[in-house]
């Protein structure tokens, strides 16, 4: 490449200047051999060095520095992202080593590209690949200014830096790159050039791209952005980790104003335009929790495509993966565990602040969290104490000062601030919904339960996952406890032993009775003897009332009569993998359970008897939409409609008249089993609609109790209803769908409490569901109204053991037993 000389003029003056005399040398003169005179020889040198060297030797000089192959760039496919979709195809995760989204060749925006040229190279439609003019400005105004204030590198020079070259200071790098960017504009277009740069440049916050930043920052495809935003983006690349809208949206929009200022001298804008832009403030996505929506969910998704495709390809090939997720199940069962487990914890009281500040300026403290700050009604943020009294407490959240008052601290059960928060504390706080409409928010003070919890939302039918939350808070906690935590399943696991029951020909309207009983232990163990929860006996009772009421005595009986085996082949078949052991505590939950096995477990009672497996993608494709894998469904029969159904219909009762009776205002087809260990330790609800089957676990990573009358019914079943309630009021729960009876299934009204056909005399008369043929035979007598009302021991001379039974009579020393109650007492 040649360079024309200078014209005579500009070579006369310049000969002049040359031998001027160096006597006499005045006050400007000597600050020129001073840091100006080193700033000149800094810039000017080296210039005329590349310029010499392009001139004079560039085809030799070409061939001796070892310059990578231009031609590589044809088969350059950058690192992309791995993008998940939710069922309605809204992106809500990312998986990337460098977050990228490409545009397509020609499909860079006019705005997005004239903003790019206005701030990085006005000349790059002319040039070469070399902007001689715009080395020449920058040197001028490098020199005017005493600073580096304006790069001379092309937008094809930076192409070809961030493509072959490292980003080391040396002019061996800086020559390489100017023959790479000669190289470059011969072999592509300059429509190329600038898609290239669009897509490669590193734009902050872990985003590569224009495409991945517009995305990231203005929640917007780059088609959709206004001339503010695209001036915003095209001024991050010359420093990226300083121009953060983040961090210092002071000095982007300084940025942003220049390159808006520039499309203005370069005609891109007018001056009405101009001047409305640079007054427009800058408005980007908030980082709030709404990014931390479905992390378990995503997570979970992550683990699985990293195993089966390899990390590369993960984070670098840009995977289209559509999953099960419905957005709306998911807010709904995020929301109900938070609420759910602040609810919990609320009944502890206030343990104090995450922590205190010892500084007097305490209003121009900034908390780091506060980059993430979301002041919306629910969603929490910490504060600082600025200050006290009684009557309330002034809070700092990020640049504004609120109000506490003794409402915002009533569930603590102190009636002001000052009995629990001072000056410099750092505190959870959340505003609450305005009661009236205009009315004001409340501030309330929280803080993180120390529970932890899970929900997953299964529809039956298809096994699609459509909501998961594995925790409290995702950077609290990574662990996932809806598919790593085993948990003893507690009562959950009854329906087990009762859908055995049932296969064996057992009917709802069956009795068992209940009363003191014992099996034999293990070797050098007293006899196992189980208790009902309220540490007493109900007698002759039916296998419906036994297990809505959750009998613990009942139900071991029933799996003793009907055989371990039995119970653990059906829950096999229900799609239970976790190990079970046959003996006589299985029946009621001694077994460590993960909450998907069992939701899976119970989606088999809503779906008629099939088991259809869990599964979170519905496929995955490549970025060109080359199709991957697709899912197909993976299930099997394991029980009987007709056996399904009435077991459905049993736990049905659990709602209306049982353990989950709290649930029964809720106007909908709704079954489930509450779930409890002995020690309080765990907590479950597990129940399904005729579409869904929904599980709600709560408890300690580590094996605790959660405290005093801890039920399933009280700690996991109000979260559940929550989720339901939300489902009604969004849509995604009909009220009208029903649980359908297979053919075969007839009803017959019977005595509740005893089983019997209903007669003149009946107490409470019960339709109840049968399979046909099976159902009872015996009509009510008015005398077993009198019968049922006896004390339980004094019912046992009118009951008929089944075969087999064990009763109270059988256990021939009861010392060792009640010895062992003792010790469970203690």
């Amino acid at each position: 490449m040649q360079y024309d000389p200078l014209p005579p003029d500009r070579a006369e003056s310049a000969s002049k200047r040359s031998s001027r005399p160096t006597t006499g040398t005045p006050p400007k003169r000597r600050a020129l051999l001073g840091p100006k005179r080193q700033l000149i020889l800094y810039w000017t040198v080296p210039v005329l060095v590349v310029l010499a060297v392009g001139a004079i030797a560039g085809v030799g000089l070409a061939a001796v520095i070892r310059v990578p192959r231009v031609e590589s760039v044809v088969d350059f496919e950058p690192a992309q992202i791995t993008r998940l979709f939710d069922r309605e195809h809204q992106e809500f995760a990312t998986f990337a080593r460098e977050r990228r989204v490409l545009i397509a060749e020609g499909e860079v925006p006019p705005l997005l590209e004239q903003a790019v040229l206005a701030a990085e190279d006005a000349n790059f439609l002319e040039h070469g690949g070399i902007d001689i003019q715009g080395v020449a400005r920058a040197l001028f105004t490098n020199l005017m200014e005493g600073r580096h204030a304006m790069g001379g590198s092309t937008i094809t020079q930076q192409l070809a830096k961030n493509l072959f070259l490292s980003p080391e200071k040396k002019w061996r790098r800086k020559v390489e790159e100017a023959f790479l960017a000669v190289e470059l504009e011969k072999r592509f277009s300059k429509q190329q050039i600038i898609t290239l740069y669009c897509n490669l440049m590193f734009m902050g916050h872990h985003n590569y791209g224009m495409a991945a930043a517009a995305r990231s920052y203005f929640g917007k495809e780059v088609a959709d952005l206004t001339v503010t935003e695209a001036a915003t983006l095209a001024g991050i690349p010359q420093r990226p980790s300083a121009y953060s809208p983040y961090r210092r949206p002071d000095l982007v929009v300084q940025r942003r104003n220049y390159v808006l200022r520039r499309m203005h001298e370069e005609g891109f804008l007018s001056q009405e335009d101009y001047g409305a832009a640079i007054a427009e403030p800058l408005e980007v996505v908030t980082r709030g929790p709404e990014d931390d929506r479905a992390r378990y969910f995503a997570e979970e998704i992550r683990k699985d495509l990293e195993s089966r495709y390899g990390t590369h390809v993960l984070l670098e090939q840009g995977l289209q993966v559509e999953t099960t997720l419905d957005a709306a199940i998911q807010a709904s069962a995020e929301a109900a565990l938070r609420a759910g487990l602040s609810r919990l914890d609320h009944l502890r009281g206030y343990r104090g602040p995450v922590e205190h500040l010892d500084t007097e300026d305490l209003e121009g403290v900034e908390l780091p969290a506060w980059s993430r700050l979301d002041l919306r009604p629910g969603v929490w943020n910490q504060g600082v104490v600025l200050e006290v009294s009684d009557s309330q407490a002034r809070v700092k959240l990020g640049g504004e000062i609120f109000d506490l008052t003794p409402a915002g601290v009533k569930w603590t059960g102190k009636s002001s601030p000052r009995q629990l928060i001072k000056a410099g504390d750092v505190a959870w706080f959340r505003f609450r919904e305005a009661e009236t409409e205009g009315g004001p928010e409340l501030l309330i003070l929280e803080q993180e339960p120390e529970l932890e919890g899970a929900v997953v939302v299964l529809e039956a039918a298809t096994g699609a996952i459509r909501a998961m939350v594995g925790g409290w808070n995702f950077e609290r906690s990574k662990f996932n406890r809806v598919t790593q935590a085993r948990r003893q399943a507690g009562s959950s696991f009854k329906p087990f032993v009762y859908g055995a029951a049932l296969e064996m020909g057992y009917t709802p309207a069956d009795t068992l009775y209940d009363a003191p009983v014992a099996f034999p232990g293990l070797p050098d163990e007293p006899p196992y003897s189980p208790r009902n929860y309220y540490r007493k006996y109900y007698g002759i009772t039916t296998l419906r009332r036994a297990l809505e009421e959750s009998f613990n005595v009942s139900m071991v009986k029933l799996m003793d009569l009907v055989g371990a085996q039995q119970v653990l082949d059906f829950a096999r078949r229900c799609g239970i993998e976790s190990d079970l052991h046959p003996y006589p505590s299985l029946a009621l939950g001694a077994v460590d359970l993960t909450p998907l096995e069992i939701a899976a477990a119970y989606a088999v009672f809503a779906n008629q008897g099939l088991y259809v497996k869990p599964y979170l993608i519905e496929s995955v494709r490549e970025p060109n939409g080359n199709l991957l894998e697709q899912h197909s469904l993976t299930a099997h029969k394991a029980m009987d409609p007709e056996l399904a159904y009435v077991l459905s219909h049993t736990l049905e009762g659990v709602i209306d008249r049982g353990t989950g009776v709290s649930a029964r205002k809720i106007e909908a087809a709704l079954a489930g089993k509450t779930g409890t260990t002995d020690d309080n330790s765990d907590a479950w609800f597990a129940g399904f609609t005729p579409k869904y089957s929904i599980l709600v676990w709560v408890g300690h990573d580590v094996k605790k109790s959660i405290g005093r009358g801890m039920t399933g019914a009280s700690a996991a079943l109000p979260i559940w209803m929550q989720v339901v309630e939300d489902g009604l009021a969004g849509g995604w729960i009909n009220p009208a769908d029903e649980f359908i009876a297979p053919p075969g299934i007839v009803y017959q009204p019977i005595d509740y409490a005893t089983g019997m056909l209903a007669g003149p005399g009946a107490g409470m008369i019960f339709k109840e569901a049968f399979v046909a043929g099976t159902e009872p035979a015996q009509p009510f007598n008015p005398r077993w109204t009198r019968i049922m009302g006896l004390p339980w021991y004094q019912q046992l001379a009118f009951y008929v053991p089944k075969a087999g039974e064990r009763m109270p009579d059988g256990v021939a020393d009861w010392d060792p037993i009640i010895q062992n109650w003792a010790a469970d007492i203690d």
